[in-house]
């Protein structure tokens, strides 16, 4: 990962729309979501940044560092491109910013943008999500370690195959209060 150079940051400045911010117009944005490939202003980037980062990952363009592929899908992106697809699809500019982005049309923008930079054929609709378990189903009781498939991981955010609500919350339950455990231990000394 680098830096964007002086370079780059004049040939994604330059890309139709991203003199101005994606959501307000305010002019000389700094601030990038990779995965629609748009620019914004450091308050829009807060709103992006609360969708997190599985919505928009943002990326400040001048502090932070990037990887090629990050900086190739700023370069095949850029505002107006996402504006306009947006539009096609029947999202309104003037959309609250959450409701924009967190839509079916705008998680399929961020598939046909990643499709470009690696030359792949542009979907046509999202990929069909994996079937969940019914609820309850899986095993009974039991460790909440004797659910999943190899793989997946358990401490994750994502629920594992056959583990049920009650599974799921515990195991999250748990790995906050553990986090939190190892954050005071770091920060209270102990």
């Amino acid at each position: 990962m680098v830096q964007m150079t002086p370079a780059d940051q004049k040939v994604v400045k330059a890309i139709p729309g991203n003199d101005k911010c994606a959501e307000c117009g305010m002019k000389q944005p700094q601030w990038a979501s990779v995965s629609f490939g748009t620019i914004f202003c450091l308050e829009c980037s807060g709103v992006h940044r609360s969708l997190g980062v599985h919505i928009s990952f943002v990326r400040s363009i001048a502090m932070d560092s990037w990887t090629p592929q990050q900086l190739a899908l700023m370069k095949a992106g850029g505002n107006d491109k996402c504006k306009a697809y947006l539009s096609s699809k029947g999202i309104s500019p003037s959309l609250a910013i959450k409701e924009k982005y967190e839509s079916p049309a705008a998680q399929l923008y961020k598939e046909v943008l990643k499709a470009r930079v690696e030359g792949r054929p542009e979907p046509t609709e999202l990929p069909k999500p994996k079937p969940r378990a019914p609820a309850g189903g899986g095993r009974a009781g039991g460790a909440i370690g004797a659910v999943g498939k190899p793989g997946e991981d358990p401490n994750g955010m994502e629920r594992l195959t056959g583990e049920s609500e009650a599974q799921y919350v515990a195991r999250q339950t748990r790995l906050r209060d553990e986090a939190r455990a190892r954050m005071a231990a770091k920060f209270r000394g102990g």
